[in-house]
């Protein structure tokens, strides 16, 4: 996974430039050793000086501040950007792939087509309007692929989640011209042909194109959780996964925030086909059109926890411990939900029901609902 590679990347940043070693945590032995196939780089290291020019410090109280600052434009959920800079971080880096080491977020090409206009990625150019304030006061000394890594780590520990440290150094691309064999475009059929979208293979990242990793409702839409196993562990395993570190990951993403799929008509249309006004929303009506709680998103809705704006094993507990049943949410999609329901109504995916139906995610699930240490460490360093 990039996150991690970007670490390394840093890393070597700092060996080569002298930059202090107390701005990155992790050594380079160990990092390295966890990515001896990672064979390419997406852009060039930061120039020796650079990573001493900027105060991340600063930038993360700038970044704590905005978490709890919500705006009419995008209100916060919860009264908490927490969950949307987790998603944002996420899905930059999300995008690495270990067959040949492109994608993830040094470049910070999630700003440009074709990543910008992927379904996962709806409504996440929000987020980055919510960040440049803070990109602008900085300027050229903070890259856009920092800081949206570094707002990922500040919503977690704001949320009271662990996070081991963070490693800046990342380079900022011009334009979306290294991810164009991620797809969908011509250059990645030219190379990498899906033949199925929803089944596609390596050296592709995800099952389908598009998305980060696999689609949540089930393979090819169909909500059967024992098929999903399947496609969760390939794919995190193309972003270099173990099972510990997909099942950490997983449910400590989905520890915050929420899905959104407030009606079945759609977030409306995306970058490829308004660039300057891309999902607007269509549920609901007046000044909240597309916004609040009438946003569409993925298409489905609810949160997973009863706390979503703080860190705990909550997922976990829940997922093992209640009764789920299928049903049709709001969005148009399968979403699972609590036999009987809850109050405040809890949700989850196809994808997190996986979980139930594989011995090793099972047994790891039940590890992390209950030993909290456990799942800090294991999501800490998997997050890296």
């Amino acid at each position: 996974m990039n996150v991690r590679l970007a670490a390394f990347v840093a890393a070597l940043a700092g060996m080569s430039s002298g930059a202090s070693a107390a701005s990155c945590p992790f050594g380079y032995d160990s990092v390295a050793a966890v990515h001896q196939q990672d064979r390419q780089i997406s852009s060039e290291l930061y120039d020796a000086q650079s990573c001493n020019v900027i105060d991340y410090e600063l930038v993360k109280e700038d970044l704590l501040h905005l978490m709890t600052d919500s705006q009419d434009f995008w209100p916060a959920d919860f009264g908490h950007y927490g969950g949307l800079f987790i998603r944002l971080a996420w899905h930059c880096n999300g995008s690495y792939r270990r067959a040949d080491g492109r994608g993830g977020c040094d470049g910070g090409r999630i700003r440009f087509n074709p990543e910008r206009s992927w379904a996962d990625n709806t409504n996440l150019d929000k987020a980055l309007d919510l960040l440049e304030p803070i990109k602008l006061k900085y300027g050229d000394a903070l890259s856009w692929g920092d800081l949206i890594v570094l707002s990922g780590d500040v919503a977690i520990e704001s949320m009271g989640g662990p996070v081991l440290g963070f490693c800046g150094g990342r380079r900022d691309d011009a334009d979306g011209t290294s991810s164009l064999q991620l797809g969908p475009t011509p250059e990645q059929e030219s190379v990498a042909p899906c033949a199925v979208d929803g089944q596609c293979k390596e050296p592709l990242g995800p099952t389908t194109m598009g998305l980060i990793y696999v689609n949540p409702e089930g393979p090819m839409g169909v909500p059967d959780p024992a098929l999903s196993v399947h496609d969760v562990r390939d794919t995190f395993e193309r972003m270099g996964m173990n099972d510990r570190e997909t099942v950490a990951l997983i449910g400590g993403g989905h520890a915050f925030g929420k899905t959104h799929g407030a009606c079945p008509t759609g977030p409306g249309p995306d970058p490829t086909e308004d660039p300057l006004n891309p999902w607007p929303g269509t549920c609901g009506e007046g000044a909240l059109k597309g916004k609040g709680n009438n946003t569409y998103t993925s298409g489905f809705e609810g949160s997973w926890t009863f706390t979503p704006t703080k860190w705990g094993n909550g997922y976990f507990k829940g997922l093992t411990n209640l009764e789920w049943e299928k049903f049709d949410g709001p969005g148009g999609h399968v979403q699972w939900r609590p036999v009987p329901d809850t109050t405040p109504p809890v949700r989850m995916l196809t994808a997190d029901i996986a979980l139930l139906h594989d011995d090793s995610y099972h047994n790891i699930s039940l590890e992390f609902a209950a030993n909290q240490t456990a799942l800090d460490e294991e999501f800490s360093h998997a997050w890296v």
